[in-house]
């Protein structure tokens, strides 16, 4: 309780607007110990994606271990409590590579339609699981983000028991001709397996990213090695996918969006990102399929600068309402913010203008994620995460309008981030307000918010992390080493383990249609 006094009384003597961590971490230990609201339901199917956005935010919220002090609170995870999640993100791993969004699927209910549990056998299931591409990202982000700050060397062993081959075989099994990604391997009865999903720039992102972690630099014919996916034909599906106002979609005919923008300059930096040694600077490496094979790169820069914009206050609430009790509508909200100024000099006029009524700090700088749309805390991180990657973010955002905006606006009273000015906060934008503000990488927050990695979306020490566990699960292979079971027990290769769960018996087709 001590502890907790002292946090409540520190915001008070730091200036507004400022990050309230100790509001931020109560709201992200409800998320963890209570039961979410009933609004996620729809996510029960996905829970790694919510585990994701509440773990990657409490570690970025949490200082490491070197830079605590003796007045630092315990951290929210501990170390029992890492090591039970990572069991619990494995479970959610299906035996021929890949993970599922929750454990549930590993299975599907439909595998058991023809089980005699009597005999223990049974007719081929439908298909093999429902892997997907997402999950699997989300599951090593997770593992890595759930190592052991304290114990360096345990560290090291947080990819022991990921199927590594089964795992990039089912990604290069996911890439379509035109060097696209779905997101699973689904089955149409009576026509066969076929990568389901939408043409979603995300998935290309998700590929280039599962690569970057798990691939390493094997070399043919060794322990290890899997045949890589077709890095061309990715690359030039996300260079075809610029649009005519030079931002990116789905393709070139869809509408431009700062989230696929982001996914496709990230996935461009993945390809040609270092697999070591790249957490020694803050300072993006140049990426040269980057910065030489878009097709209109300073259009694209244009397109992101184009995105922040002055946010304007909604008109005050009448004489007959109370200012403190009042709630803004939407529209209220809105409409001001779409009569943007029609050139950009009119809103550098604006900005001055507000600048010279209102002063410098009192001016807010919001983002949209499209033409005509209005401000949302994952914009900030779409359009700030892009430039980051670019190598721009300094020159190109106003930080202390930003900040102030985000702080002012989108910081809710109990913690977290709303969407929008006004909204309650949510997993997922508390979790890309922490981002941004990590990629901002304010001093005055006093090394609150640890540094963010803008390509793999952790802290950079996670980066660190994922680095030698890599090289770690490779050397473990190159050993002899095979796929071990969840329980340390005797090593069994990640299709055996599946086949021994369902009871053994004949090896299903589907199998073969994976590789194996």
């Amino acid at each position: 309780m001590a502890n907790d006094s002292k946090t409540q009384e520190e915001p008070e003597q730091q200036e507004w607007p400022y990050l309230d961590v100790h509001r931020h971490l109560r709201y992200w230990k409800m998320c963890i110990r209570a039961p979410l609201p009933h609004v996620y339901l729809s996510n029960e199917s996905n829970r790694l994606a919510l585990a994701y956005f509440i773990v990657n935010s409490v570690t970025l919220l949490t200082p490491p271990p070197s830079e605590r002090r003796p007045e630092t609170p315990e951290p929210l995870i501990s170390r029992e409590d890492k090591r039970a999640m990572r069991k619990w993100v494995l479970h959610h791993q299906h035996p021929t590579g890949g993970f599922c969004g929750t454990s549930s699927l590993v299975f599907p209910l439909n595998s058991y339609d023809t089980h005699n549990f009597d005999t223990k056998t049974s007719d081929e299931p439908d298909h093999a699981g429902l892997a997907n591409i997402t999950s699997t990202l989300f599951a090593l982000q997770l593992l890595a983000l759930l190592a052991d700050e304290e114990d360096e060397a345990a560290g090291e062993n947080v990819f022991e028991g990921v199927n590594r081959v089964g795992t990039l075989r089912f990604l290069k099994s996911l890439q379509r001709l035109d060097g696209s990604f779905g997101e699973a391997l689904s089955d149409l009865p009576g026509h066969g397996r076929f990568i389901a999903g939408g043409y979603d720039m995300r998935y290309c992102y998700i590929a280039t990213a599962i690569r970057w972690i798990l691939r390493g630099d094997v070399k043919e014919g060794s322990p290890g090695w899997v045949e890589d996916f077709d890095t061309e034909a990715l690359a030039r599906y996300i260079l075809n996918s610029q649009t005519y106002d030079r931002g990116f979609a789905g393709n070139s005919q869809d509408e431009a969006h700062a989230g696929y923008a982001y996914c496709a300059i990230a996935a461009l930096t993945l390809l040609d990102r270092p697999l070591t040694a790249t957490t020694t600077t803050t300072a993006p490496q140049k990426s040269p399929l980057l910065h030489s094979s878009i097709r209109d790169l300073p259009g694209l820069i244009h397109w992101l600068a184009s995105r922040p914009f002055v946010y304007l206050e909604p008109p005050p609430p009448g004489s007959d309402q109370d200012p403190d009790t009042y709630i803004y509508q939407e529209d209220d909200l809105d409409d001001p913010n779409f009569l943007l100024p029609p050139t950009p000099s009119d809103l550098l006029c604006l900005l001055s203008e507000t600048a010279e009524k209102k002063g410098h700090d009192k001016v807010h700088v919001a983002f949209n994620g499209r033409t005509n749309k209005v401000a949302d805390t994952c914009y900030f991180w779409w359009v700030c995460g892009a430039l980051a990657n670019l190598g721009r973010l300094d020159s190109l955002v106003d930080r202390e309008a930003a900040r102030r905006f985000l702080l002012e606006k989108m910081q809710h009273r109990i913690g977290g981030f709303g969407k929008s000015p006004g909204s309650p906060p949510d997993l997922y934008h508390s979790f890309f307000g922490l981002a941004v503000l990590g990629l901002l990488g304010d001093e005055r927050e006093g090394g609150k918010v640890r540094g963010f990695d803008a390509g793999l979306a952790v802290p950079r020490e996670t980066v660190g992390v994922i680095e030698r566990a890599r090289g770690k699960l490779i050397e473990s292979e190159k050993a002899g080493k095979g796929f071990r079971s969840l329980d340390g027990g005797k090593e069994l290769d990640a299709v055996e383990m599946g086949l021994e769960l369902r009871g053994g018996g004949e090896r299903p087709k589907w199998l073969g249609a994976c590789g194996y």
